[in-house]
């Protein structure tokens, strides 16, 4: 009975695990307070709203990631970075993930009906339409696809923005997209130049095997740079004046400023900072409003 009990046990584990994986959840949590943080910016009070943003962002990320990782399956068992993940393992079918897939993307649209806003299932809409369907069929094809899938990256806020009742144009949100599509795409080519040589060996098409390794690196010193900017230009002139918002964006650019004087090898850990800056930014903007 015992062992009954400790298999029992252990299936459990490994299914909460394995759903813990295909769904990403330190990502879907960071995008869940993204975009609640996107709904403050327009709306500083709490309501069911709030909540029904942040669960329907977080389910929407979670089901676009399982949706990602049935597409992704083949190629996901080539690199050390996704092999262990549960479809090239082996744990989980293809039908059963998209199943699952299917029933958080159902729960995303159900949580953001909750909020009374059409525009937030038009965003939605674009996410999946971005990521699952033009990021992941151009990503084996040319070393630029993360420019269009950072696009569905950068929304988070915005889906909060219009959750609350606000204009999908509005230069504040506007502003704050195109810092998180800026933050996305060095991150992710830092790791990428970490394992280039497994990269290579595979034939992806990432930007080390199409530029001179000293290209690369200027190219990602470059986009770092504009994200500084686009920091602090949200904090000076998007609040519309000189305040906390502005003070504290011209302290963290600076910072950044110059951590972006770091080895290369150390700017993939920097960028922690990165994401610590912008949820610093709206807290200071959400004390200036």
């Amino acid at each position: 009975m015992n062992v009954y009990r400790l298999e029992a046990k252990t299936d459990t584990r490994r299914l909460l695990t394995n759903l813990f994986v295909l769904a990403r959840v330190p990502v879907s949590v960071a995008v869940a307070v993204v975009s609640m943080l996107g709904y403050l910016l327009h709306s500083p009070e709490f309501s069911i709203a709030l909540f029904a943003t942040g669960f329907g962002s977080f389910f929407l990320c979670a089901g676009c990631s399982a949706l990602n990782q049935v597409q992704e399956k083949r190629t996901d068992g080539y690199f050390s970075r996704t092999m262990t993940r549960p479809l090239p393992q082996g744990y989980m079918s293809s039908k059963t993930a998209i199943m699952i897939a299917v029933l958080w993307i159902s729960l995303a649209m159900s949580f953001y009906a909750m909020t009374a806003s059409s525009r937030t299932l038009i965003v939605a809409a674009m996410v999946l339409v971005i990521y699952n369907g033009l990021y992941t069929a151009m990503k084996r094809r040319t070393p630029f696809a993360l420019l269009v899938g950072s696009i569905a990256g950068a929304m988070p806020p915005l889906m909060g923005w219009v959750a609350a009742g606000g204009s999908m144009f509005n230069p504040l949100i506007l502003t704050n997209c195109v810092i998180w599509y800026l933050v996305q795409i060095p991150h992710v080519w830092m790791r990428i130049y970490i394992h280039k040589e497994e990269y290579l060996s595979r034939f992806s098409p990432i930007p080390v095997s199409y530029f001179v390794l000293m290209h690369q690196k200027m190219l990602m010193r470059i986009w770092y740079f504009a994200y500084v900017c686009s920091v602090m230009i949200f904090a000076l002139v998007c609040t519309w004046g000189l305040g906390v918002p502005s003070l504290v964006g011209t302290i963290l650019g600076s910072a950044f400023l110059a951590g972006s004087m770091l080895p290369l090898t150390r700017l993939t850990s920097f960028y922690l900072f990165d994401i610590a800056s912008i949820c610093i930014l709206f807290g200071a903007v959400l004390v200036q409003l």
